[in-house]
């Protein structure tokens, strides 16, 4: 008797081992426990369509925010995150017309929207607008744009797909210093064969010994090639304290804007490569 009480133990332990074997034999079709699973596409439409349609609040000289009160989505790539620290409680995300930063009030954004996830975003209730002409979505903050809470977000994206890093770098073009700052601004692009002004093999991107002057706890640097473009750099950011490099490089990130200088947001300090 005792020895069948064994046996049949054995059994069952057996059987539950070829259970968990299934499970790491098959992927896992459990649908993402972030965003709101029920969006389906409806009315999606490029980003560049959308800059088009809200070009007056985006382009404002005075800082502005609109609802968005139709039902219009879009679907593009995560192109940059919070990963690193140098982009705060944002997001940036390209289709192939265009990009645009999505504000959310949330750290670790980084979690579960790494850059080469796709997802699909419903725009109905949530506002648009532009800080200093850069485009953005988000929620009102005071007279113009800044970032919805996490509940909000929650309930207006979608995740599709896997994580794809080809399709974004597929997405990355050359920057020039007169390409249309509306048209291309939050682009994922690279600046060719620049050199960093300050960079003298001990420079750090963004120290905190006051050697560089900072705003909103950022600094920017400037490039020797074009006079209406820094690097902005956080000083929370993984690789403030790090020597910028010297010589002529190859600088990508995230091209926002600032009224009219363009402000690179590198990901990583692995953004910046020795141009060839």
């Amino acid at each position: 008797m005792e020895k069948a009480k064994y046996l049949l133990l054995a059994i069952v332990c057996l059987a539950f081992a070829g259970c968990m074997d299934g499970d790491w034999d098959e992927p896992s079709t459990t649908p993402s426990p972030w965003g709101n699973n029920s969006i389906e596409e409806t009315n999606v439409i490029t980003i560049a369509q959308l800059k088009d349609k809200y070009s007056s609040v985006f382009n404002a000289s005075v800082d502005q925010a609109v609802k968005v009160d139709e039902d219009l989505q879009i679907k593009a790539w995560v192109t940059g995150n919070d990963v690193t620290g140098n982009i705060y409680q944002q997001i940036s995300v390209q289709d192939e017309t265009g990009a645009i930063l999505i504000g959310i009030s949330q750290g670790g954004l980084n979690g579960y929207l790494p850059i080469g996830q796709q997802i699909l975003v419903n725009l109905k209730d949530l506002y648009v607008g532009g800080y200093r002409k850069q485009c953005q979505i988000g929620a009102p903050y005071n007279s113009g744009i800044g970032r919805m809470d996490k509940f909000t977000w929650q309930e207006h994206f979608k995740i599709i797909g896997d994580i794809d890093t080809a399709k974004v770098n597929s997405l990355i073009t050359d920057f020039s210093a007169d390409m249309d700052m509306f048209e291309n601004c939050t682009k994922l692009m690279t600046f060719r064969g620049v050199t960093l002004s300050e960079a003298d093999g001990r420079a750090a991107f963004a120290p905190k010994d006051g050697s560089v002057a900072l705003t909103a706890n950022c600094a920017n640097r400037n490039i020797d090639e074009a006079s209406n473009v820094v690097v902005r750099t956080s000083t929370y950011a993984d690789f403030a304290a790090m020597p910028m490099p010297t010589g002529k490089v190859n600088i990508t990130g995230i091209f926002t804007r600032f009224n009219n200088t363009w402000q690179i947001l590198l990901r990583s300090d692995k953004d910046i490569q020795p141009a060839e």
